[in-house]
């Protein structure tokens, strides 16, 4: 073979071998429109890299805004009175659990309620704001439905986020639980 005719058969072969190392290539092949993958909503799946967050009616965060607001204020007051009428009882009387709120005027009652009070105004000292960005459903099987409101209080040295669950008595909404974490 003449140098001439070695070169020719090279570069047949390096044109032959182009398609399959072009269709090889992995950032050839990407498409420029994303996969969609449509999920079953009935079926409780949930695409891969979402963020699975509960959700709930929007229109409740001003509801319950608004009754943490004058939780908040009669904390500030110390009005335990006050207080005790946002806050589910959870004492010993079997009957009043959950069902019922807190009676300051009772001994017992009212000291729970003023280290509520303390704890509350305890978050709030010194805060730049207080922000509510979701409410969702926490309904548990055999208990009352829950609703919960993240609340992040917010300050120039920190930010911190509690979590107040509420439920209905009488019609009204209560503060039935507070953790830092859901």
């Amino acid at each position: 073979m003449t140098k001439k005719t070695h070169t020719h058969a090279i570069i047949i072969v390096l044109i032959a071998l182009l398609p399959v190392a072009i269709s090889s290539c992995k950032s050839c092949n990407k498409s420029n429109t994303p996969d969609i993958t449509k999920s079953d909503t009935t079926a409780n799946s949930t695409p891969a890299h979402s963020i699975n967050l509960p959700h709930a009616d929007t229109s409740l965060i001003p509801v319950f805004s608004k009754i943490l607001d004058e939780a908040f204020d009669a904390s500030a007051k110390k009005d335990y009175d006050k207080l005790a009428n946002y806050i589910v009882y959870r004492g010993i009387n079997q009957a009043r659990f959950g069902n019922d709120v807190f009676n300051a005027k009772h001994n017992d009652e009212k000291a729970v309620v003023k280290i509520t009070s303390e704890v509350f105004n305890k978050w709030n000292a010194g805060i730049d704001t207080r922000d509510y960005p979701r409410v969702f459903d926490y309904s548990q099987p055999n208990t009352k439905p829950m609703m919960v409101l993240e609340v992040i209080f917010v300050s120039k040295k920190k930010i911190e986020r509690k979590f107040f669950g509420f439920i209905k008595i009488n019609d009204d909404y209560k503060i039935a639980d507070v953790t830092s974490g859901m």
